[in-house]
């Protein structure tokens, strides 16, 4: 008899859903963009905590090395990197980048899905990655 590994297929759909949500950020920002009125200045500051999330989205991700993952598994907490100054770096990146992309793009419904899905997401996710992590 076949038997479903559900800690499986949950991770398989989790690994799918959650860039998804991401990159769905992205799209109402780029779509409804200037939805508030913004200044050059604004908008240029945007693009600089765009990057500078970005930078440390990467950096985390390479501090991490082979213990990056959608989903928190049981293992060692990384202490190298942005690791030893922060607690979820890569996180915070990810909130860093999605605000600068909205304020770049004057995007009220970029910044409401970040405060309403994103930010949540992320608080989630911490909490049962520190769960998991030794």
């Amino acid at each position: 008899m076949f038997k479903i590994n559900w800690k499986l297929v949950f991770s398989f759909w989790a690994t799918l859903f959650i860039p998804s949500l991401y990159l769905l950020n992205i799209y109402l920002a780029f779509v409804f963009s200037n939805t508030f009125d913004a200044t050059f200045q604004l908008k240029f500051l945007g693009i600089i905590l765009s990057f500078t999330g970005i930078i440390f989205w990467i950096t985390s991700y390479f501090n991490l090395g082979h213990s990056f993952g959608v989903i928190p598994q049981k293992q060692k907490r990384v202490k190298k990197g942005l690791y030893k100054y922060f607690n979820h770096p890569m996180y915070m990146a990810i909130f860093i980048t999605f605000l600068g992309i909205s304020i770049a793009n004057a995007s009220w419904q970029g910044l409401i899905f970040l405060n309403l899905i994103i930010i949540p997401l992320l608080f989630v996710r911490a909490y049962f990655e520190d769960k998991n992590l030794s």
